[in-house]
């Protein structure tokens, strides 16, 4: 541990006292060479034995495992569930289950605690009487407890699924009219699983520094009576400021490392769950059909079939060519779609917006049928946006789009960062690609390796202009699109976004959020800045409208986390949302051994 000589009350390092003239405080003395009383050939005397009871042996192993459980828990790993869905989808709070009818997509959805089904008086026969209730807080006491909307959209294919149809049944319905929470009548009930188990290295960062995007486990400064689990993204002598849905750090976009950027992505669309009444009539909800487009002139149109989970181009020569682009409709690329759909129930809906999100993912399984072949992928934003062409033989080109113009200008490669090269591409061969264009950095991997990354520079500064650019102009879809030379099939076609940071006020008032747009703020040594994964309905850093008594008086500015508070890094879902072995039992008692994961 470090020494903390400027005392400063943030930090949770305390001083170390030193004696210069011997050996540390409170060490022991040194031992002799030969113990007292010894033989003069320095052994000891032998010790009588003694005969031990197995009983008393067993209970010393006992004790002796207590003691060291309750010591690691104590000092080394403590276990924590996540309560709510603030975190989502890195970390799941309670939660309904869904699968799509149409689709067969599986999805999750945010199951509020603090609305609950509960006991409020008893009645004159002595039975009791239960109603709606709004817990701040709360935690999930009963597994049938958490109402849920009457429809749940599938964020995939945008079906609107019955609760009743939810695979976790038996779904118990109730008449919740008279309560005082804005919502009256027949009420479904569905199970509701669990959060996530997580464990918590404690005291980590009072030997190593806390990194920019950990989760982290701490107290909340607002009464200090609560732990909270989010993300850290200022750290001591950062400005922090969020804008267009990118975090700013000392006025430059923060990029994320691959493996955090990777376990952040959000679906958009899954062309492998293509729904089975496409182009048909829906009752709730408009006629779906394929985002994924075909472009250019009816005949070219002809060459590609996107009827179905494989997509194919049918070139009618070796050379010929094909482009199809995703055409944004209805919710998709909106950053409230997914596990918060329907979740603002009794809210009246999100509470932090409805924006475009243009950092994006793209992944696709390209076999080429000929000799002659290229891919070509486009993304990202009209003001970010970049093409990645990708030859037969190996050799990848990057190229920036120039919305003046309608143009694409290559990048030069002395300007890109180049870690593994791309092998030749063989026809028939299935070849992996996938491409992010995320927080103005673009990265390329081929066959699961990185093969390219490209970081462009762009400031806070930059940011504001565009949004009041966009203010008066709109803001305009991203382009995303492929373009393929030659025969070929794309199978597992995947789009997906990055989260999207909101523009929050401060809880119960309409000041702007604490490190938004035009309202940075500067953090302090041994002072933090956290967000939540799910930043729509995230308590954090952003929000918080009041702090202790005991940090007002050291100045701590609201929205920001001592480092005392800090109490360590989630580092793995030991124990996830299992099932149920029999429906009958309520709590779900098998463990779902596929997503325990460690936590990025």
């Amino acid at each position: 541990m470090t020494a903390n000589p400027d005392n400063n009350p943030f930090l949770n390092r305390p001083n170390v006292t030193v004696n210069p003239a011997g050996p540390p405080v409170g060490a022991p003395a040194p031992s002799p060479a030969t113990p007292p009383g010894s033989p003069a050939g320095g052994k000891p005397p032998p010790r009588p034995t003694h005969h031990r009871s197995p009983m008393r042996d067993t209970i010393e192993t006992v004790l002796l495992a207590l003691i060291l459980a309750f010591s690691f828990r104590t000092f080394c790993v403590e276990a924590f569930v996540i309560p709510t869905g603030s975190m989502a989808p890195t970390l799941m709070g309670a939660h309904f289950r869904v699968i799509c009818p149409q689709c067969g997509y599986r999805f999750n959805v945010n199951a509020d605690v603090n609305v609950q089904w509960l006991p409020v008086a008893r009645n004159l026969n002595g039975s009791l009487r239960y109603t709606l209730e709004y817990i701040k807080n709360g935690e999930l006491n009963d597994p049938y407890g958490l109402p849920l909307a009457p429809y749940i959209m599938c964020p995939n294919c945008h079906y609107m699924i019955p609760a009743d149809s939810l695979p976790d049944k038996p779904i118990v319905h109730r008449d919740v009219t008279g309560t005082r929470l804005p919502i009256t009548g027949d009420v479904a009930f569905p199970f509701a699983s669990n959060g996530d188990h997580v464990l918590v290295q404690k005291y980590l960062y009072w030997f190593e520094h806390p990194k920019r995007w950990d989760i982290v486990v701490f107290r909340e400064p607002m009464r200090g009576k609560q732990n909270f689990i989010k993300r850290l993204v200022g750290l001591p002598g950062n400005t922090v400021e969020i804008v267009d849905g990118d975090v700013f750090i000392n006025g430059k976009v923060a990029h994320k490392p691959p493996a955090v950027q990777r376990a952040m992505l959000q679906l958009v669309y899954d062309n492998d769950y293509y729904p089975r009444d496409a182009g048909k009539p829906r009752r709730r909800s408009p006629t779906w059909t394929n985002p994924w487009k075909p472009e250019g002139t009816a005949a070219t149109a002809a060459h590609w079939n996107t009827n179905g989970p494989t997509v194919r181009f049918h070139a009618g020569k070796s050379a010929g060519a094909g482009t199809i682009i995703f055409v944004r409709r209805g919710n998709y690329l909106m950053n409230d779609i997914g596990y918060d759909d329907k979740a603002a129930y009794f809210e009246g809906g999100s509470i932090a917006g409805h924006s475009l999100v243009g950092n994006l993912f793209l992944h696709t399984v390209w076999k080429p049928d000929t000799d002659q072949s290229a891919i070509s992928m486009t993304l990202g934003k009209v003001d970010n946006c970049y093409k990645i062409r990708l030859l037969q033989s190996g050799k990848y080109t990057l190229s920036h789009w120039r919305q003046a113009s309608h143009t694409f200008s290559p990048v030069p490669p002395a300007i890109m960062d180049f870690h593994h090269s791309a092998p030749a591409i063989v026809a028939k061969t299935p070849c992996r690609i996938s491409m992010i264009n995320d927080d103005h950095q673009v990265r390329l991997w081929i066959n699961g390796r990185l093969a390219m990354q490209y970081t462009s520079p762009w400031t806070v500064d930059q940011a504001i202009h565009l949004v009041h650019q966009q203010d008066l102009d709109g803001e305009l879809s991203p382009l995303i699109s492929v373009h393929v030379q030659g025969t070929c099939s794309l199978r597992h076609l995947i789009l997906m976004r990055d989260i999207y940071y909101t523009q929050m006020h401060i809880a119960n008032t309409t000041l702007p959020g604490t490190g938004t747009m035009n309202h940075p703020i500067t953090l302090k040594k041994g002072q933090y800045f956290v967000l939540g994964d799910n930043s729509n309905y995230s308590d954090d850093s952003r929000a918080w409208n009041r702090v202790e008594p005991l940090w007002r008086r050291h100045h701590l500015p609201m929205g920001v986390v001592p480092q005392r508070y800090m109490i360590g890094r989630a580092f793995i879902v030991y124990w996830p949302a299992g099932f149920r072995p029999l429906r009958s039992i309520n709590w779900a008692i098998v463990p779902n051994v596929g997503k325990m994961r460690f936590i990025r």
